[in-house]
């Protein structure tokens, strides 16, 4: 546009003149340059039209005013939110170290993530935070109404009510030094967050670094009246306003816009075993947003998991659930993971409370001792959450999921007495299901870690359905491999199998019934439970 009326006058113009027409990720047919060219013209002719006519002016800046700010901010950094983005205006906690500012809902909050996302200080040191404040706003504010001034603030402050004028001027004569104002209001897509920060207190007059007239001047620090610190502080000084950007759970898992996470982030899950299944199920589960994970396992990394697991080289030798926990914990800081370096027959015997407080346990052990351990205390305990099996067959041709709920079969229902499954997927008449190591019985279940995907996957899913719904019947999914596959892996599918997938020559889910069959386990648990 030539000889516009400048930046932030109207929307969707931007400084150079440029006019925003589609949206970011719009796509144009390269080979047909002529009809692209008039349809942008045509959009560019109805945009102005409907500007000079002045009804979109307000709409859009206040829906998109992200955008806006954006093109008005002049920090050179960012300031990172963990605040939860809602009313009321409230005095909130910040830490600063160099370019790097985060804001917390507490003290406490605050010095929790910073520890799981930095480590912790040596000694007996904390991390260091001072009070910001948060205003929530009845509406994003128009660029004529964006800060230039400290005053500007206690404008913006009276205008959004709730108390926000009191929490600035509280601010004022707590901190009496330059202060974070945060401001959240709801765009169209969603609530957007801003900031700005006065610079009253940063006049500096000596060489010495000494401020030469502070904000207190003429009064003791901790007795000037909160009218004076206010007017000192939202004074005629500038302010820096600065772009946000949101680090809270909501936001992380699905920008705000998946209506899991909030219950997601409430609930806890216990996964046992953290091999190449159960790390990889641990890692999903916590990409999704589930509040609190605890990881058991006993075993230490080596050098032959590593191509299908979680961790890498820094971790051989050491417990694969402390490290996973680790790891993750430093990547999510805004949940809560914990490793555990004890057996599944430990944590039955010793450590029941993890298993009851759970909403969900995850078995992905790979041994039928400690998953039988497991269902023995699952009925015993009255299958009050559901327990989720998983296991992948040999070369990663099928992959089981067994979600045990309040009713239907338990573990033991659905396999024999030495672990195994009366289902199988696939059979192998060659011998080739398991492969041995130059040493004295010591096999192992060969696969790779692009088929272990699709397993991996199945049992996630199930662990997320068990997570966000009630599970009232036991069920069982069997992912199965191209028909292709199978047979390249030496194997074919079982009687039953066939049977219940039918003939498809493609990768598949089967989804079958988990019945009750009056099992050995179940029936101690029926004895066990009339004797108590």
């Amino acid at each position: 546009m030539v000889d516009g009326p400048g930046q932030l006058v109207w929307p969707h113009v931007e400084h150079d003149g440029i006019l925003c027409l589609l949206p970011i990720m719009a796509e144009v047919d390269a080979d047909d340059p002529g009809a692209v060219a008039i349809n942008l013209i045509s959009r560019s002719a109805r945009l102005i039209e409907e500007l000079l006519k002045g009804e979109i002016i307000e709409k859009d800046f206040r829906e998109e005013f992200l955008t806006y700010w954006f093109y008005a901010h002049d920090a050179k950094v960012q300031i990172t939110s963990l605040l939860n983005p809602v009313g009321p205006s409230r005095e909130v906690r910040m830490w600063r170290d160099g370019d790097l500012t985060i804001v917390g809902e507490t003290a406490a909050e605050l010095e929790k993530w910073l520890s799981r996302r930095f480590g912790k200080p040596r000694g007996s040191k904390k991390y260091h935070t001072e009070p910001a404040a948060f205003l929530w706003l009845p509406e994003p504010l128009l660029p004529s109404q964006y800060p230039a001034m400290g005053r500007d603030l206690i404008a913006i402050a009276q205008d959004a009510a709730d108390g926000a004028e009191g929490v600035l001027e509280k601010l004022a004569t707590k901190t009496q030094k330059d202060v974070l104002v945060v401001m959240g209001a709801m765009g169209r897509g969603g609530t957007g967050l801003i900031a700005a920060m006065t610079t009253a207190g940063r006049r500096v007059g000596s060489r010495n670094g000494n401020v030469h007239d502070p904000i207190s001047k003429g009064f003791a620090p901790k007795h000037m009246p909160p009218a004076v610190a206010a007017l000192r502080t939202y004074s005629a000084a500038p302010v820096v306003k600065y772009e946000v950007s949101r680090a809270d759970a909501a936001w992380v898992h699905g920008r705000g816009k998946d209506g899991r996470a909030i219950t997601l982030l409430d609930k806890k899950v216990t996964i046992i075993g953290c091999g190449s299944v159960g790390s990889s199920v641990a890692a999903r589960l916590v990409r999704a947003g589930v509040g609190h994970c605890n990881l058991v396992d006993p075993e230490t990394l080596d050098w032959p998991n590593l191509g299908r697991h979680e961790l890498g080289a820094a971790s051989i030798g050491r417990n694969k659930a402390l490290e996973l926990a680790a790891q993750l914990q430093r990547a999510f800081p805004h949940l809560t993971i914990e490793g555990h370096e004890v057996s599944a027959q430990a944590l039955v015997e010793g450590y029941g409370e993890l298993l009851s407080s759970s909403d969900l346990v995850v078995a992905a052990t790979g041994s039928w001792a400690a998953e039988s351990a497991l269902n023995r205390w699952h009925l015993t305990h009255g299958r009050r959450q559901p327990f989720l099996y998983g296991w992948t067959e040999s070369y990663c041709v099928a992959g089981h999921s067994v979600l045990i709920g309040t009713e239907g079969g338990c573990l033991r229902c659905g396999i024999g007495g030495t672990g195994v499954p009366h289902l199988q997927a696939c059979s192998w008449t060659d011998g080739k299901a398991l492969l041995e190591e130059p040493s004295c019985g010591n096999h192992f279940t060969p696969y790779g870690a692009i088929e272990l995907g699709y397993v991996v996957d199945l049992i996630a899913e199930a662990a997320l359905a068990g997570l966000i719904s009630a599970v009232p019947i036991s069920r069982h999914a069997v992912w199965l491999s191209a028909a292709e596959n199978i047979a390249q892996a030496g194997a074919c599918l079982t009687e039953a199998m066939a049977q219940a997938a039918g003939d498809v020559q493609h990768q598949r889910i089967v989804r079958l019934n988990w019945d009750a069959n009056e099992c050995p386990a179940c029936k101690f648990a029926h004895e066990y439970r009339s004797a108590a």
